[in-house]
């Protein structure tokens, strides 16, 4: 070999190993930076009000609830107007508001269409906190998550909303291949779905006995209409017992960096029950029996929603960041100030003033937040995880609830935006074997007529 072909060999052999171990320290460097993340556990609980949840803390009805508070910080979550929850749950997806998402409300069109649609996830025009959090390397499962269907794909896990419903109301779908193989479409990676069929709870399955912790009396009045509301509760009870469960069994089985679970119960209580709580509002006598039945439903339920965070913080590490938020309040059917003309229904009854609460390492202790939007969330996430956050985005992160040796470490840092070209499909809604439920659940609540 000639002088000169020795030197290139040498060369190359140097810029070779150069490389290789620029590449393998970029590996390590990453490697290192995952597992000094965070862990990060966010339940969402649809209307949970800030005033409610401040009053029962006050009379120490709300322990697991309380102690976050105290270990971390907390504040009203204000939300937009008009309180619809696809729409809002979508930005606290995203980080941005509906005009940037896409997605306006339960239906196509906002129901205008002859053919009303729920909305589903292939409509959604930003990309999510799953995405982002997938595209940087770390895991993560999401379970309930409003807008879901169908599940996307993600480094790790995800059930859509529907699934619970789904799961709750089919009986055995054994055997039922069309359904079982559209069920599948709920679910990433889709062989999850045999586990979970095994962990759903139906509402017929639900005694009497564990619906007395909801209700004043010992026993049902003698009526029809007493026994409707007792299956209300069952099934509202049932979902979130399903998707508890199946959350419950996913942090075990596929441990992630972040966990996301949301929970509907509490607001569909609310709706049903608020005129028992407040008959002086409701224009129709209800008659006693049904009053001292279902009078307390809606208190009774933020104790079981208390209870069901308490089962989810048995999963915290020391290294976890619990983050509870919810979409809205609830100010019931005559709740505003200066409210005046019919009986409030459907989203008119939703108020603006929802909760955060953060708690962990990296969070300030006893610490208020002020002026927080539900479009600060996904920016906050980012945040933790030591992610950029999007300059197109619409929120903030939360500084005020981190403490200054964390945003020192990680210094905050932005991207002009997380969105791809591919992303913008304007795609047409995609059924689910639930449509028609989730349509009648509509009416039913006053959402659409």
């Amino acid at each position: 070999m000639t002088s000169r072909r020795l030197t290139i060999t040498v060369l190359v052999l140097v810029a070779v190993a150069v490389v290789l171990v620029l590449t393998t320290a970029g590996c390590e460097r990453q490697a290192s930076d995952t597992e000094t993340a965070p862990r990060v556990l966010l339940i969402g609980i649809d209307g949970l009000d800030w005033g409610r949840v401040a009053g029962m803390i006050d009379e120490g009805r709300l322990p697991n609830l309380a102690g976050l508070i105290d270990e971390g910080s907390s504040g009203i979550l204000h939300s937009v107007y008009p309180y619809l929850s696809p729409s809002i749950w979508t930005s606290i997806a995203t980080g941005k508001v509906e005009e940037k998402h896409a997605i306006h409300g339960f239906l196509v069109d906002r129901g205008l269409t002859s053919n009303p649609t729920p909305t589903s996830s292939d409509m959604r025009e930003a990309r999510a906190f799953w995405q982002i959090l997938s595209d940087g390397g770390y895991t993560l499962g999401v379970t309930g998550c409003l807008v879901t269907w169908p599940a996307e794909i993600v480094n790790g896990y995800m059930v859509s909303s529907r699934i619970s419903t789904l799961l709750r109301d089919v009986g055995d779908p054994t055997g039922k291949d069309a359904q079982l193989e559209k069920m599948r479409r709920g679910i990433h990676p889709a062989g999850m779905l045999d586990d979970l069929l095994a962990l759903k709870v139906m509402h017929t399955d639900l005694t009497d006995d564990d619906i007395l912790r909801f209700l004043g009396t010992d026993t049902l009045p003698d009526l029809d209409k007493a026994r409707s509301r007792r299956d209300d509760i069952a099934r509202f009870y049932a979902s979130d017992l399903t998707s508890l469960r199946m959350a419950d069994h996913l942090m075990e089985s596929i441990p992630t960096e972040l966990v996301a679970l949301y929970l509907r119960g509490l607001d569909l209580s609310c709706h049903t029950f608020w005129k028992h709580m407040e008959p002086d509002v409701w224009p129709d006598s209800i008659p006693p029996e049904m009053l001292d039945t279902f009078s307390p439903v809606i208190e009774r339920y933020y104790g079981v929603a208390d209870s069901m965070i308490g089962e989810l913080l048995k999963h915290r590490g020391p290294e976890t960041v619990v983050i509870i938020c919810s979409d809205h309040g609830f100010a019931g059917h005559r709740g505003y100030p200066g409210f005046d003309g019919e009986l409030a229904v459907g989203i008119s009854m939703h108020r603006e003033d929802g909760v955060i609460i953060m708690s962990g390492p990296g969070i300030r202790t006893n610490g208020r937040i002020e002026g927080a939007s539900i479009l600060d969330v996904t920016p906050t996430l980012l945040a933790l995880f030591d992610l950029p956050v999007g300059s197109d985005m619409d929120g903030r992160v939360l500084t005020e609830a981190i403490d200054t040796d964390f945003l020192d470490a990680h210094p905050l840092t932005s991207v002009e935006s997380h969105e791809r070209r591919e992303d913008e499909d304007g795609n047409e809604p995609i059924s689910s074997t639930v449509d028609d439920e989730v349509l009648e659940r509509l009416r039913s609540l006053g959402y659409i007529e």
